[in-house]
């Protein structure tokens, strides 16, 4: 972690709420690092509540006049004060970085997280990881962009079901078969089924294999006795 921003994200990916941070001014760290902490190259918080900040890194004209050598009043209102000041322009730098893109994403995810699009809908993001949920709702924004697309639902299954495969039938174009190398559980059937009536449009029929591939002839690795589904 080098800048004041990236202090915040990685507590919010800790689950260390933001009012537990504490900024301090610290002028005898490296002109050349905003952030003052024992190893350059750390990533994780850890234990520490307390992050030293070399205030006149970025924003010497904010707290020049808040820590000249010669001022020694009030020593407990200005540590209060830089502190409230840090977090501020800790959450202007995050927003000002934030694309529009990222904008609506915070936004869906919020009102997933309300329950807005449903229990279901719910319950199959709260499963999710962070990375699995940016998949998803960048899957999404681009749905709302183009409207229904079978590219943007294979895409979906591919990054959010592992060892996926999906088949366009091109004999019969309304069917889609489905496999994945996982066990069949209710969870990964119930993340199928949301995929499936979220973004699947509905002139498609989807048929899902878990774990044995159907066969295709001509294929030998999908025609091995007690290895395949019929279907």
């Amino acid at each position: 972690m080098r800048y004041l921003w990236e202090v915040l994200l990685e507590a919010k990916e800790e689950g260390i709420p933001e009012e537990r941070l504490r900024f301090y001014h610290d002028g005898g760290s490296s002109a050349y690092l905003e952030i003052a902490i024992p190893f350059i190259n750390e990533t994780e918080l850890g234990e520490e509540r307390e992050i030293a900040v070399n205030t006149y890194c970025r924003f010497y004209d904010i707290f020049r006049n808040l820590f000249q050598p010669e001022l020694r009043d009030y020593p407990q209102l200005r540590k209060k004060l830089t502190n409230v000041i840090l977090h501020m322009l800790a959450g202007n730098d995050i927003r000002r970085g934030m694309t529009r893109e990222e904008y609506y994403k915070k936004l869906l995810a919020s009102d997933l997280d309300a329950g807005a699009f449903g229990e279901k809908a719910w319950k199959v993001f709260s499963s999710m990881g962070k990375e699995e949920k940016g998949i998803l709702m960048s899957g999404w924004l681009r749905s709302c962009r183009t409207g229904s697309s079978l590219a943007i639902f294979i895409d979906l299954v591919h990054g959010l079901i592992e060892d996926s495969i999906v088949y366009h039938n091109n004999d019969r174009p309304d069917e889609i078969l489905i496999y994945t190398r996982l066990k069949k559980t209710g969870e990964l059937e119930e993340r199928l089924g949301f995929l499936m009536e979220m973004f699947l449009d509905i002139r498609y029929r989807a048929e899902v294999f878990y774990e044995y591939h159907f066969g295709i002839i001509g294929v030998g690795e999908t025609m091995q006795i007690g290895g395949i589904a019929i279907c």
